[in-house]
């Protein structure tokens, strides 16, 4: 099946007054209609900058590089932008992160609702549209603002604006279900793969938790320092993960432990990371050579799994 998007050698710098600040750097991954990539790693990996730059909504002091970046046949990085903006929204949703600044904070939610999805009659779709989500209750209140709703309520109506209401052939979620307690998130979860499997939707979906990635999730993909260091099919990366620094997420996670059993942490910090010339886990690995800290590792194929490491079949 060929590729509803293609990246190839993503990077996106940012120019500050102390230099340029490299955020995301040699991304490359293809995506199938109706496949879910789920999107994994500590905050400041580049996550987030890698939805945004794909978008196209990076701030004035972005520079993207990029070797191919299509989307259906089209060159994002080539078209312009009243192109880019039938693309927005429509073919490609986002589901933002941050509920709270999101949405405009002067206007009843119930306008905003109609702005993005035309057509929409209040007694019919929507409803079920708000019902779907959770949000039954907030039907009589929709001519409230948003700072009259919770960030869970705010963050259900995003998703669905963004994933239900507009059905996209891509939508890049970013952490879509961090402020919803478990029984929604759920809700949330089922209604998310029903689109994938009602119209074939792609995916990009981010997430910390790891238990909601292997739920959703087709391949993985695990950034660090701004770098794809792991890609694999969600099985594979559970079983046999192949970056010390995937094993390490792994480790951490509370299901993982017996009860009382403290947790396992990764060493050190994140900080600097993007500017090392080596393998930017080098600092904070176990199982890190000399040549770690000289040369960047390439992309090796190791079992299923796509993998920038240069221990990767030792420490299998």
């Amino acid at each position: 099946m060929s590729a509803l998007l293609s990246v190839k050698d993503l990077g996106v710098t940012f120019r500050t007054r102390e230099g340029d600040v490299p955020a995301v750097r040699e991304v490359s991954f293809d995506l199938a209609p109706g496949e879910i990539l789920g999107l994994v790693g500590e905050s400041g990996s580049g996550k987030s900058t890698l939805l945004t730059a794909l978008t196209r909504m990076l701030p004035r002091n972005a520079r993207v590089d990029a070797g191919h970046l299509g989307f259906d046949g089209a060159d994002l990085t080539k078209l312009r932008e009243d192109g880019m903006r039938k693309l927005r929204g429509d073919r490609i949703g986002l589901i933002p992160q941050r509920p709270m600044t999101s949405l405009s904070p002067v206007t009843p939610v119930g306008r905003q609702l109609r702005w993005h999805l035309d057509g929409l009659d209040e007694g019919g779709r929507l409803k079920e549209l708000l019902t779907g989500v959770g949000l039954g209750g907030v039907l009589d209140r929709l001519d409230g603002y948003p700072y009259e709703f919770s960030g869970g309520q705010l963050q259900r109506l995003l998703i669905a604006v963004a994933a239900i209401g507009k059905q996209p052939d891509l939508l890049l979620a970013d952490e879509p279900t961090t402020t919803l307690d478990a029984t929604v998130q759920a809700q949330v979860l089922r209604l998310l793969l029903d689109l994938r499997d009602r119209i074939g939707s792609a995916m990009i979906f981010v997430s910390h938790d790891l238990g909601v990635i292997s739920q959703v999730s087709d391949r993985i993909g695990v950034m660090y320092a701004g770098r794809l260091v792991e890609l694999a099919p969600a099985a594979e990366l559970f079983e046999a993960p192949r970056h010390p620094y995937t094993r390490a997420l792994l480790d951490a996670m509370p299901s993982r432990h017996r009860r009382g059993e403290p947790l396992r942490t990764i060493p050190g910090t994140v900080t600097g990371a993007n500017r090392l010339a080596g393998c930017p886990f080098a600092p904070r690995c176990a199982s890190v050579v000399e040549r770690c800290h000289e040369e960047n590792p390439e992309v090796r194929t190791v079992g299923e799994s796509l993998v920038r490491c240069h221990v990767a079949e030792a420490t299998r």
